[in-house]
């Protein structure tokens, strides 16, 4: 077998896991089977290559306007096996659909978005309810084919309503498939967190492509460990790829809705950098010994005053206003 044979075969195999893992009912043997084959560095890229060119297609042919794009009936045979046996001649679709749908405006998805120390609850067409955290904005994009959300900055909470089209959430390089489930997401500056509170998700990372359709060299490989969690599984993905999986409590993951955060030995630095989301007064903790207590508790969020008054009492601190900043120095030092 030559080297076009070979990859040819890794598109159809591709193509096909693609296609079975589009049920909305798929297990988890199968989701184990399909990580088992992703191992393989050129199989992951396959696949990323498949999915990288359906997007496209599926933008194109939602901006599509009459006769000049392909029949909409040929996008909904995409799971027959004629179409699996035609691979090569759907991703030449999908360079001649992209081309096509540049020459004219493509519909823009949804989004929204919430400012700082805000709250809001969005019901998609579908019933899926996502809860956006402070700071939050993400856009909305649903096809036939699949249910798909871009957050692009800030946490968000996903009910996710079952139904036959996937629920994908892309943060980052991250992407959580829902499997009919309950979770939440926080895309960070060093990373991105998934925590899941109720049913499965899989989650996986994705190369971010230096060409189109997913051909050419990837900046990062794709990770070919993708996982599914259980409830009470908080995934970190930090920006160099690797991953840290702990335990929480669904309870404390989610006491951000009722106003509040929890803290559990971290360091006072780490509790300033969280309650500074949540207000454009900001606190700072510029000397690095204060800035490494720790500290146990739950806060209000959006009461920056509060927080330094409960800090006072317990730290030997002097507290300095200066408009809108709060800093906190030690008691026995000068103010920077």
């Amino acid at each position: 077998m030559n080297d076009n044979d070979e990859e040819t075969g890794r598109l159809d195999a591709a193509a096909r896991w693609y296609s079975e893992l589009q049920d909305p009912d798929v297990d988890l043997e199968t989701w184990d089977a399909f990580r088992a084959w992703e191992r393989d560095p050129d199989n992951a890229e396959a696949y990323r290559q498949i999915e990288a060119s359906l997007a496209i297609v599926d933008r194109g042919l939602r901006a599509g306007r009459g006769a000049a794009l392909p029949k909409p009936a040929r996008r909904t045979r995409l799971r027959t096996a004629a179409w699996l046996t035609g691979l090569a001649a759907a991703l030449a679709l999908a360079a001649t659909v992209f081309a096509l749908a540049n020459a004219g405006a493509s519909p823009p998805p949804l989004t929204y978005a919430t400012a700082v120390g805000e709250q809001r609850s969005v019901t998609l067409a579908d019933g899926t309810v996502i809860t956006l955290n402070t700071d939050t904005a993400l856009d909305v994009a649903y096809s036939p084919r699949e249910r798909h959300v871009t957050l692009q900055r800030g946490q968000a909470l996903f009910e996710v309503e079952k139904a036959k089209a996937p629920f994908i959430v892309a943060a980052g390089t991250s992407r959580t498939r829902a499997l009919g489930t309950q979770f939440d997401i926080y895309a960070q500056p060093a990373g991105v967190a998934v925590t899941l509170l109720e049913g499965s998700v899989s989650v996986s990372t994705s190369p971010e492509q230096k060409s189109l359709f997913g051909f050419g060299k990837a900046t990062h490989p794709a990770d070919p460990k993708g996982r599914v969690l259980a409830p009470g599984d908080r995934l970190e993905i930090a920006g160099d790829g690797s991953q840290t999986v702990s335990r929480v409590e669904p309870g404390a993951a989610l006491q951000w809705r009722s106003g509040s955060v929890q803290f559990d030995d971290v360091t006072l630095a780490d509790a300033v950098t969280e309650l500074n989301r949540y207000s454009t007064t900001q606190i700072r903790v510029p000397n690095p010994d204060l800035a490494a207590e720790r500290l146990s508790g739950t806060f209000p969020t959006g009461e920056p005053e509060a927080f330094v008054a409960n800090i006072a009492l317990f730290l030997p601190v002097r507290i300095e206003r200066s408009a809108s900043l709060i800093t906190l120095v030690p008691d026995n030092a000068s103010a920077p």
